[in-house]
């Protein structure tokens, strides 16, 4: 619009030569500009339309934290890796807790009853064999409740067998250590059933009499 108007003005300026002359630099300096504005001048943008919401997160749930607080079953059951086998001729004397029960991994197969309970020490087995009773798979052991199958005699002694990993506590569902008596002395040589593995009954010995 600007610029038809000032060619008009141009035009009526050229048919008077006379004002035309002193007044045809401006009025050109001022096409020139206005010509250059109306190149430059965009149009605003219209504005950006709104962003899709993000899909839900597919990332699994954080795992539940176990609480620190809570004594770990212990398990010596499975198998382990030949270098983390003990020797078989190796006499590591287990260590015991406060409660004076054994634990740790030792693999010390010579004992002696301490009870001195004169019907003898309780001896016990269910109805599993001893290598099912040792597979990870058959789940926590109560072997506090199983029956018992025979009695250990105050000052015998017993050899303890070694479980598949190399050792010889088994750990029930109260994470109480036993021991897996192989052989035995005494008059009834009670064998192939467990005892309960606290200084109150028995205690390691470096060998048999």
């Amino acid at each position: 619009m600007y610029l038809d108007y000032l060619w008009k003005t141009l035009t009526q300026l050229g048919n008077d030569r006379g004002r035309f002359k002193p007044l045809g630099l401006p009025i050109l300096l001022a096409i020139v500009t206005l010509s250059t504005l109306s190149c430059t001048t965009s149009p605003p943008s219209p504005p950006s339309p709104p962003s899709p919401p993000s899909p839900p997160s597919t990332q699994s749930p954080q795992s539940p934290v176990v609480n620190p607080t809570s004594p770990p079953i212990q398990d010596d059951r499975g198998s382990d890796s030949p270098d983390e086998k003990p020797p078989i001729t190796s006499s590591v004397l287990p260590q015991t807790n406060a409660q004076g029960d054994y634990t740790g991994k030792s693999n010390h197969i010579n004992w002696r009853v301490v009870d001195p309970d004169p019907k003898g020490l309780n001896c016990r087995m269910g109805a599993q064999t001893i290598e099912q009773v040792w597979n990870p798979s058959a789940g926590p052991l109560n072997i506090g409740s199983w029956p018992a199958t025979g009695t250990l005699p105050p000052d015998s002694t017993f050899q303890a067998a070694l479980s598949p990993g190399g050792f010889i506590l088994t750990f029930d569902s109260n994470n109480q250590p036993w021991i897996f008596v192989e052989s035995s002395s005494g008059p009834e040589q009670t064998n192939n059933c467990f005892i309960r593995a606290n200084t109150n009954y028995i205690e390691p010995v470096t060998s048999t009499r």
